[in-house]
C-alpha cells in the first residue's frame, strides 16, 4: 500500500505545530524581568544552532548577514528610517517609499524584502511594509550610528584581520599603534583614539556608538549598590570621578539619580571629547589623559567603564597606577565596569567584544583570574565582583593594597 505524504521532501508531516505556535507567541513582554528575557535569548540562539543544517549556517553567515549589513547601510544612507518616522511610521507601499527616498523601486523592493525577512521591517502584504521598534530605534543616534560604524570601522577591521594575523605569525595583537585597525585604516603609528581625533566625523559617530553600548541595557547603577557611596562619603570631598567617561553617559545617569551631588561629580576624558559632553554645567568636566597622574584627589570612587578592555596589560597597568596617588587609603574605591569573561561558556556579547577590542585597539576582555593579576600588579586588591542577571558586564570593586 502506497504511503501518503503531506510534508517536506516527500516525508509525512510531523512538525509539532503546537510548539511552533508557542514559540511564535513569545515576545519580550512574556518575561517578568530582563534577566529572564536575556536567558531566553541565549536559549533561542542555542535552539537555532541545534536546528540549522551546515548549509543553513553557511547561507545565513556568509550571505544573509553580509547582505543584511549592506541593506541596513543603504537604507541608512537613503535616510529611509528618519523620513519614514517623520511621516508617522505607518504602512507604505514600496512605490511610496521609493518616492520618499528617491530610489529605483525595483532596487528598493529588494532591499526592503531582505530587511523584512530579517525582522527589521514588517511585510504586511505583498509590496507593503511597516516599521518595527527596531527600525524606529535607528532614528536615534546611539543605535543608528552603529550602522555607519559597521562600515567605517568594524567591517574593514574584521575584513583585514585574517591577513594581518597571517602576516604577523598569528601572534596576539598587543600594540595599540600597530594592529588590525592601523592596517585597515592605513594609520600606522596612531592609535584608534588619535585617529578619531583627526577624523572628527568618524569620531562623533564613535561617541554615539559608545552611547549605544549603554543605552537601553542595565547600567552600573543597576549592578553596583551606588547608594553606599553617598552613605559612606565625606560630604565635602569629590564623590565620583568618571575616568575616561567619554561624553558622560554614565556619570549623567548617576547625576539624574542623585541630582544634589552634581557639583561633586567629575567627568574626565581627552579635551576634544569633553567639549562634546552631554552633562550639565554643574558637573565638573576635566580634560585628562589617564596615562598621567589623576588630578582629582581623595574621591570616594574612581569609576572606569569600558576603559581597561581597550588596552593590553602594560598600558592597562599604567592607567591603574596613575590613579593610585589620588586615592585615599581605606576610603577611596576603584570601580571597574567591564566584562568579566567566564572560564567557559561565555556570552556571545563577551566573545564579540573580545574580538572587536582586539581588531580595534589591541585590547582584550579579561577573565577573573586576569583581572585579579592585573590589579595586584598595579598595587590593588579585588574586594568584590558585583553582577546582575540583567547585565552581561559586571562591576569590579577594588581598593589600594596597603
Amino acid at each position: 500500500m502506497a504511503s501518503t505524504t503531506n510534508g517536506v521532501n516527500g516525508h509525512k508531516a510531523s512538525q509539532p505545530q503546537s510548539l511552533i505556535q508557542t514559540l511564535n507567541a513569545i515576545g519580550a513582554d512574556s518575561f517578568s524581568n530582563d534577566g529572564e528575557r536575556i536567558q531566553a535569548v541565549l536559549a533561542a540562539y542555542a535552539l537555532v544552532s541545534r536546528l540549522e543544517t551546515p548549509w543553513e549556517f553557511v547561507a545565513r553567515t556568509c550571505m544573509g548577514q553580509p547582505a543584511l549589513g549592506a541593506a541596513l547601510k543603504v537604507a541608512k544612507d537613503l535616510k529611509l528610517y528618519d523620513k519614514w518616522h517623520e511621516l508617522g511610521d505607518g504602512e507604505m507601499t514600496c512605490e511610496q517609499l521609493s518616492e520618499l527616498v528617491s530610489c529605483d523601486p525595483a532596487l528598493l523592493f529588494r532591499i526592503l524584502r531582505h530587511l523584512a525577512a530579517n525582522h527589521v521591517l514588517q511585510e504586511t502584504s505583498i509590496g507593503v511594509f511597516k516599521p518595527t521598534k527596531l527600525s524606529i530605534s535607528f532614528t536615534v543616534p546611539v543605535f543608528g550610528e552603529w550602522i555607519n560604524h559597521l562600515y567605517d570601522a568594524t567591517t574593514p577591521c574584521f575584513f583585514k584581520m585574517p591577513e594581518f594575523l597571517e602576516q604577523n605569525g598569528y601572534k596576539n595583537p598587543v600594540d595599540p599603534k600597530n594592529g588590525v585597525f592601523q592596517a585597515a585604516k592605513g594609520c600606522q603609528g596612531d592609535d584608534m583614539f588619535k585617529y578619531y581625533k583627526s577624523h572628527p566625523v568618524e569620531g562623533a559617530s564613535f561617541d554615539h556608538v559608545m552611547g549605544g553600548v549603554m543605552a537601553n541595557q542595565a547600567g552600573w547603577l543597576e549592578i553596583f549598590p551606588h547608594n553606599t557611596l553617598l552613605e559612606t562619603a565625606d560630604a565635602q570631598s569629590p564623590l565620583v570621578v568618571d575616568v575616561g567617561g567619554n561624553i558622560g553617559h554614565d556619570i549623567e545617569r548617576f547625576r539624574q539619580e542623585h541630582p544634589e551631588t552634581a557639583s561633586r561629580l567629575y567627568l574626565e576624558d581627552l579635551p576634544d571629547v569633553i567639549q562634546r559632553s552631554k552633562c550639565p554645567d554643574d558637573v565638573n568636566k576635566i580634560g585628562y589623559d589617564f596615562f598621567t597622574p589623576q588630578p582629582i584627589k581623595g574621591a570616594r570612587a574612581y569609576y572606569m567603564h569600558g576603559v581597561l578592555h581597550d588596552w593590553s596589560e602594560e598600558p592597562a597597568r599604567k592607567i591603574l597606577e596613575m590613579q593610585k596617588e589620588a586615592m585615599k587609603p581605606g576610603y577611596s574605591t576603584l570601580l571597574i565596569h567591564d566584562h568579566i569573561a567566564p572560564e567557559s561558556l561565555a556570552h556571545p556579547h563577551t566573545t564579540a567584544y573580545d574580538l572587536t577590542m582586539m581588531v580595534m585597539v589591541a585590547g582584550v576582555e579579561r577573565r577573573e583570574v586576569h583581572w585579579r593579576a592585573l590589579l595586584k600588579s598595579a598595587g590593588y586588591k579585588l574586594v568584590r565582583i558585583w553582577r546582575s542577571p540583567l547585565a552581561v558586564q559586571g562591576v569590579i570593586e577594588a581598593e589600594l593594597d596597603q
